[in-house]
């Protein structure tokens, strides 16, 4: 375990400070600044407990008696394959393309152009294969939280209480660790060189079949998603929703989240690695990677 705990902080660190892959990130948060700024208001007044309590009242008949139409109605909407289709080319620009990044430095094969490199790395089939990868594990996600608002939607119609609400909000939390081990996942085994489809899928599908895999992703991730929406997510929203200067909330959001997430991406990638490294398929990967590293046991 401290082996372990030595690649996924301390080697992850120099990797990020050597490769200075964090860099391009500060104009996500210049766009993330652009768009709150221009759709989102804030009403400070709005943040106060009492208001909040009396939101939460009222959301829970909201969302066991009107949701289940709204819901099947935007299923039947044109537009949200459009926004599917969106949210998948915004997860390759995400996951896949930093994916092949972090691929040639684990591979040694990062030249002058890395970010260059790894975009023409990719191919037609790689996206096609994450696809259906993503796909899966959200009609898991989705079959998941379906039970689950059906179970929570029962209790409620029988004692209607806000309860049933965080009682859902809970189940469908337990989740998502699962899911983002899923998105994390499929780019990084679509960017592997060698290995069939349907090989890539039975790796892929350890994530739920493997007791060990399935544990382990669940917890690494939960502490991911924990530090990600504080440092990512969290703070640079409060601060640019709340500070006026342009530089100054732009300086603090970045400095917030970009090594933050570029820091997370790599650990991530490195634990993909020692997870899976007992396979063929990824040994030989990053073989000469492994080699430098001593055994270990995930």
């Amino acid at each position: 375990m401290k082996k372990l705990l030595e690649i996924l902080l301390i080697h992850s660190f120099k990797d990020l400070v050597r490769y200075k892959s964090f860099l391009f990130l500060i104009f996500i948060i210049f766009l993330a600044d652009r768009i709150l700024r221009h759709y989102v208001q804030v009403d400070r007044s709005s943040l106060q407990l009492s208001y909040l309590k009396e939101v939460g009242l009222q959301a829970a008949p909201f969302v066991f008696e009107e949701f289940p139409g709204i819901f099947a109605h935007w299923l039947l909407e044109p537009r949200t394959l459009l926004v599917i289709v969106g949210l998948f080319l915004l997860k390759q620009l995400i996951s896949m393309w930093p994916s092949s990044d972090m691929r040639k430095m684990h591979r040694q094969e990062r030249g002058k152009f890395g970010l260059w490199d790894s975009f023409r790395y990719l191919q037609w089939y790689q996206f096609l294969w994450d696809a259906i990868a993503v796909g899966s594990i959200c009609g898991v996600l989705f079959f998941w939280s379906g039970i689950s608002f059906i179970i929570c939607r029962q209790g409620w119609l029988k004692l209607p209480s806000p309860l049933w609400l965080v009682a859902l909000g809970g189940l469908v939390f337990l989740s998502t660790p699962i899911a983002m081990a899923g998105f994390s996942y499929s780019s990084k085994l679509a960017v592997l060189s060698k290995g069939s489809f349907s090989k890539r899928l039975s790796l892929f599908f350890k994530l739920l079949t493997d007791w060990q895999t399935f544990w382990k992703s669940w917890l690494f991730f939960l502490i991911r998603i924990i530090v990600e929406g504080t440092f990512v997510a969290i703070i640079p929203a409060g601060l640019i929703l709340t500070l006026d200067n342009f530089w100054l909330r732009l300086f603090l959001a970045g400095l917030s989240a970009t090594p933050v997430y570029s820091y997370v991406k790599m650990v991530s990638f490195k634990f993909f690695i020692e997870i899976y490294r007992n396979d063929s398929l990824v040994y030989e990967e990053y073989k000469t990677y492994l080699t430098t590293q001593s055994t270990i046991t995930v």
